[in-house]
């Protein structure tokens, strides 16, 4: 029995016992049933949000396991053209002790730049906004 059909089995119990001979307590039980008919409405409300959610989950659930079937096809194949040490050597030319980091001062957004690159009385270009900038004094 659904919540909605117990409220309408204890709304008719109610009205069959003459329970509400006064008054008072007909406006008790009256909102007494109303908060229990809110209670159900509520969770109708909360059970269907959740069915949508696990319907949700449920698809990205298959998703991911496609993609992680993909990923493992790319890792099987052998033509050479998905290997993880490609990507390796691209950041192993990346060398921190010959870069350093400024701020941009007109957009404020950071990026490393090649000291060795430019003379000291040389503007910098933001790459964000493309403004030039005197480089910082050290």
């Amino acid at each position: 029995m659904s919540a909605r059909e117990k409220i309408a089995y204890l709304k008719g119990l109610i009205d069959g016992q003459n329970l509400t001979d006064t008054p008072d307590k007909a406006k008790f039980y009256a909102a007494l049933v109303d908060a229990l008919d809110s209670l159900a409405v509520a969770i109708e409300e909360h059970e269907d949000v959740h069915e949508e959610l696990n319907a949700y989950l449920e698809q990205l659930d298959e998703d991911v396991s496609d993609l992680e079937d993909e990923l493992d096809e790319l890792e099987g194949c052998e033509c050479g053209c998905h290997d993880d040490e490609d990507d390796d050597d691209e950041y192993e030319d990346f060398d921190e002790e010959e870069y350093e980091s400024v701020t941009c001062p007109n957009c404020g957004n950071d990026f490393y730049y090649e000291p060795a690159l430019y003379d000291e009385d040389e503007d910098l270009v933001c790459p964000h906004c493309g403004k030039p900038f005197k480089l910082p004094e050290e």
